[in-house]
């Protein structure tokens, strides 16, 4: 709990004019914390976002603009990617395509016999898989 939001507020103002961004960024968030209207502190900690080009000034627009709905910022959202970790995905055999073949799951046989061709490090297994992949 801080004792006064607006004078923690002038020192995360100060910090930010010294370019110190990361005790800004602490002192802002108290701020906030304390208060969740606080909209020039807000405006601040969206500055500072920006300045970082940090994914966080996406929510600090947010809230931006659910204080105030009139808000003219010049807001480049920033896209996350998710991070998938598809280099060693669990294929699965070849022998199993087939049976999902037999059932008529055709799709998920495509899918999968894209995956031994692009991941595999069998080449029997990669050229087999093309061969099913043009019967398909």
């Amino acid at each position: 709990m801080i004792a006064n939001v607006k004078t923690t507020f002038l020192k995360a103002e100060k910090a930010f004019k010294q370019e110190k961004y990361s005790e800004a960024k602490k002192l802002l968030n108290k701020v906030i914390d304390h208060d969740k209207d606080f909209y020039t502190a807000y405006l601040l900690l969206y500055e500072l976002y920006n300045i970082k080009n940090s994914p966080q000034k996406n929510v600090i627009y947010k809230e931006l603009k659910r204080l105030n709905l009139d808000l003219d910022l010049n807001h480049k959202p920033i896209n996350i990617k998710s991070k998938k970790n598809r280099k060693n995905p669990k294929l699965a055999t070849l022998s199993f395509i087939k049976l999902m073949i037999a059932q008529g799951k055709k799709i998920q046989a495509k899918k999968n016999l894209k995956l031994i061709v692009k991941h595999s490090t069998i080449n029997k297994n990669v050229i087999k898989a093309e061969e099913m992949l043009k019967d398909l």
